[in-house]
């Protein structure tokens, strides 16, 4: 069957909240640093199902024969005042589970293409300095070095 692209209904939730824990799970050997709460699961539920009812999100699913095999939550951010744009794009996260079948890709166009509709000028996401995949990924999609974001620990 072919690969689906769509948003999320309610029904998806718990589905996106594995996905979610791949995804950070894949994280924390990269980076300590991205250790969840015991509550992480249910805290997440929360927030994607926040975000599918949310007219500043979407959450867009990849379906392959009945089977969500990926997702990305969009959301439009706005900037501080002195900018000329006010709104702007922002995929807060992405997982897919079989990687390199182009399905990250699909989502992301599907993305844009909601943000298009919006009419916003362009799309910001974060990326772990660690997950050299993650990183060929976004630059192979066009985006490129914008900010450093730097962190110390206290």
């Amino acid at each position: 069957m072919p690969l689906l692209i769509r948003r999320a209904l309610p029904g998806d939730l718990d589905a996106l909240v594995r996905l979610w824990r791949e995804m950070w799970d894949f994280h924390a050997p990269l980076d300590p640093r991205f250790a969840s709460t015991p509550a992480a699961d249910v805290v997440m539920a929360g927030w994607i199902e926040q975000n599918m009812q949310s007219d500043r999100a979407a959450v867009f699913v990849a379906e392959e024969a009945g089977t969500v095999e990926g997702y990305l939550l969009a959301m439009i951010l706005e900037n501080p005042p002195v900018l000329p744009h006010q709104f702007y794009g922002y995929v807060s996260e992405i997982s897919v589970r079989n990687r390199r079948r182009g399905t990250g890709g699909r989502l992301l166009e599907e993305a844009q293409a909601w943000f298009r509709g919006h009419r916003l000028p362009y799309v910001e996401v974060n990326v772990s300095v660690r997950n050299e995949a993650a990183r060929r990924f976004w630059r192979r999609h066009g985006f490129g070095d914008f900010l450093e974001r730097l962190r110390v620990e206290l």
